[in-house]
């Protein structure tokens, strides 16, 4: 099939079953002392028919969403807002954070690739507005850092 990811345009994608290896939170430490956890959800892998002299594909797509939590220390709490928080027209404020911990989540496709990505939180705004827990609302810009491997089985016989 023909379809056009990320610019590819003409170039024949084949959709990959895969399975998860490994997909866990990335932690960042916020200067208010909130823990935000950042992982992406895949949800599906297309890679292109054509392979390079070295075996990988020349070009690789995602469909996948970002999971954002905000763990909040008790201080920072407080009631709900009573408007709910709109991203259209609340203005949020930059907020400095630190990574704690970076994960990368791994990926194993039927066709024998190791699908490697890693979540960086580049940009935190802190609302004014709280959550119905009560915490303040926050918005992460993440981006992905992607890498390819060739899988080949650990067995030993």
């Amino acid at each position: 099939m023909m379809m056009d990811f990320q610019g590819m345009t003409n170039t024949t994608m084949i959709e990959c079953d895969f399975i998860v290896l490994s997909e866990d939170y990335s932690r960042y430490l916020l200067q208010d002392g909130t823990i935000l956890k950042v992982k992406i959800v895949v949800k599906k892998i297309f890679r292109s028919a054509e392979i390079t002299p070295e075996g990988y594909p020349t070009g690789l797509s995602f469909d996948s969403v970002n999971a954002v939590v905000a763990v909040v220390p008790l201080a920072l709490k407080g009631p709900p807002s009573k408007e709910p928080w709109d991203p259209r027209r609340d203005v949020g404020k930059e907020i400095k954070f630190e990574p704690q911990e970076e994960k990368v989540q791994e990926y194993v496709t039927n066709d024998g690739f190791k699908i490697m990505v890693k979540p960086v939180v580049v940009k935190v705004l802190k609302y004014d507005k709280r959550n119905i827990y009560g915490e303040p609302i926050y918005a992460a810009t993440v981006q992905a850092i992607t890498n390819v491997e060739r899988f080949t089985s650990t067995a030993t016989y």
